[in-house]
């Protein structure tokens, strides 16, 4: 739609906003009334309508012979013509074949693409030129086989590269060397204690004291009688009048001053955020990011290489002071 229909019409909505509603508008001729944003998101909110209940038609049973309507006698006492006989004709068989068993048997009717050699093809004698073209192509003279590359990947070199010479031969750095030291364990650390202790042979010999004996006998619980769950109340427990003390600690504990309640899961939408714009930044950063698949990227041979300005760059100070660990005492 044009920008010129646009504002015609948006001049069409605001011209007729004296003799109309304040939410009536103008599309293509005709006027329509907008209902209020409360009802309109209502509206919207409703769940739609499944149509698998709705029903179009007469309800099929299919897999039988039932027809999907109901056949009228005139129908059912009609005599076909010749030429509705000739259609009913089943379609003649042309095909030679008496098993047609190994088209279904894997494949969906279709034949095989592969077609069997003939006797003559058999006892035929190859020339010059066909044995020619049969011959594999040979290696380079200068070609050395790089069987490792095959091993573990689609012929892509790995992206761990080897030490240099002169990183063999280079000597060793303060930093380095407090890099390269593994991460101390805690003063406090205890180890994880083995689920099963051996004893000692102290414990073992040992012999209980009279109390332990007596706090290892099982409970003594009588067979009964009990009381009753439900037993009456007596009267003077039902007249009594309960302290100010036992009044203080029954009222339940109040809010600090300035309390504020959880919010609830769904709460109005105000009509500033509702009629928000987004600026320019916003959309920038709603933008995803587009990569390259994996399916360009592994023809890629310097996709895992580290660039030669990264090599060379130096980390600014706050870096080397994040980069420090931490001492634990």
């Amino acid at each position: 739609m044009s920008l010129a229909v646009i504002n015609i019409r948006r001049g069409l909505s605001v011209a007729n906003d004296g003799k109309r509603g304040s939410h009536d508008r103008v599309y293509a001729g005709r006027t329509t009334v907008a209902m209020p944003v409360k009802e309109r998101i209502e509206t919207l909110a409703k769940p739609k309508l499944s149509r698998s209940t709705l029903s179009y038609g007469p309800s099929l049973s299919w897999g039988n012979q039932q027809t999907m309507w109901e056949l009228t006698k005139g129908a059912k006492s009609a005599e076909p013509s010749d030429r509705i006989l000739s259609l009913a004709q089943s379609k003649r068989n042309l095909s030679t074949q008496e098993d047609l068993k190994p088209q279904w048997e894997y494949s969906c009717g279709r034949q095989s693409p592969i077609i069997q050699v003939s006797g003559a093809a058999r006892k035929a004698v190859n020339s010059e030129r066909i044995e020619q073209l049969a011959q594999p192509k040979n290696n380079h003279c200068n070609y050395t086989e790089n069987r490792p590359m095959y091993e573990f990947s689609c012929g892509r070199s790995s992206p761990v590269e080897g030490p240099a010479e002169t990183a063999k031969t280079a000597a060793e750095r303060e930093r380095t060397n407090q890099l390269a030291q593994p991460k101390k364990v805690h003063s406090e650390h205890q180890a994880s204690r083995e689920v099963q202790s051996i004893l000692t042979q102290a414990a073992m010999n040992t012999r209980p004291t009279e109390r332990l004996d007596q706090l290892a006998e099982a409970k003594r619980r009588p067979d009964g009688p009990f009381r009753e769950p439900e037993w009456p109340v007596c009267k003077k427990a039902m007249k009594a009048q309960s302290t100010e003390r036992t009044r203080e600690l029954s009222r339940s504990k109040g809010l600090v001053e300035g309390f504020q309640g959880n919010r609830h899961v769904m709460w109005n939408v105000s009509k500033s955020a509702k009629q928000a714009v987004a600026t320019r930044r916003v959309e920038e950063l709603s933008v995803p990011i587009q990569r390259e698949s994996m399916d360009h990227v592994q023809f890629n041979p310097d996709v895992f290489k580290v660039s030669e300005t990264a090599k060379k760059a130096k980390c600014s100070v706050r870096t080397e002071e994040l980069a420090q660990p931490i001492s634990r005492k």
